[in-house]
């Protein structure tokens, strides 16, 4: 289960989404590709690298509101509402296991049909191919050389309720690497920081 940590808001979303999107840390090839889809200048990039928030102002917060609609479309848009409650949390990296993969019914569950991400990460390593190419050739070439402790942006996880299950809607290669690392004995953090989005509604999201 999350430890919770602090309060927080749909702001806060549209910071982690962004600062993981636009990371430029070795693993991550789409980087460059969701800067220049992201359309912000490059003060609000250097802000989000330093996950510096100081100084910024109401139309900065709205150019990155209007980044996040850029990039991620209707995503999410079924649970930004005021009665959604985001908070930060604490999850141990074996709890990661349980927590659950969209319900893309193309590109994933068919791989895991439990759709939880240690069944997920097993068919990875074990050589099965998703549909989502993309998605693969991501996770391979990050398993090497992703770096827990100079990772940008927290994963995301919407439940109906703080105690779950959980939904993880941002942030699944880390994860995965994660997940992967403590199947095969290699050292992962005993936590990770993740962003809750806890709402009663969010069994009319369409991934859940």
């Amino acid at each position: 289960m999350i430890r919770y940590v602090a309060p927080a808001s749909e702001a806060d979303l549209y910071w982690e989404w962004l600062r993981a999107e636009v990371d430029q840390s070795p693993g991550n090839p789409r980087a460059a590709y969701r800067a220049a889809q992201a359309g912000l200048d490059s003060r609000l990039l250097d802000h989000l690298a330093r996950d510096d928030r100081k100084g910024l102002l109401e139309e900065d917060w709205a150019h990155l509101r209007r980044a996040f609609h850029g990039i991620r479309g209707d995503y999410l848009d079924s649970l930004l509402t005021p009665r959604t409650q985001w908070s930060y949390g604490n999850l141990a990296v074996p709890d990661l296991n349980s927590v659950r993969i969209i319900n893309a019914t193309i590109s994933f569950v068919p791989l895991a049909p439990s759709r939880r991400i240690e069944e997920f990460v097993a068919a990875l390593d074990a050589g099965q191919e998703t549909p989502n190419l993309d998605f693969l050739e991501v996770y391979r070439s990050m398993r090497p050389v992703f770096d827990p402790d100079r990772a940008r942006g927290c994963p995301v996880l919407i439940a109906e309720r703080r105690q779950g299950p959980y939904v993880l809607a941002e942030g699944l290669t880390r994860a995965c690497v994660l997940v992967s690392r403590l199947g095969h004995g290699e050292a992962v953090p005993a936590s990770v920081k993740v962003l809750l989005g806890v709402s009663l509604e969010a069994r009319a999201w369409t991934w859940f």
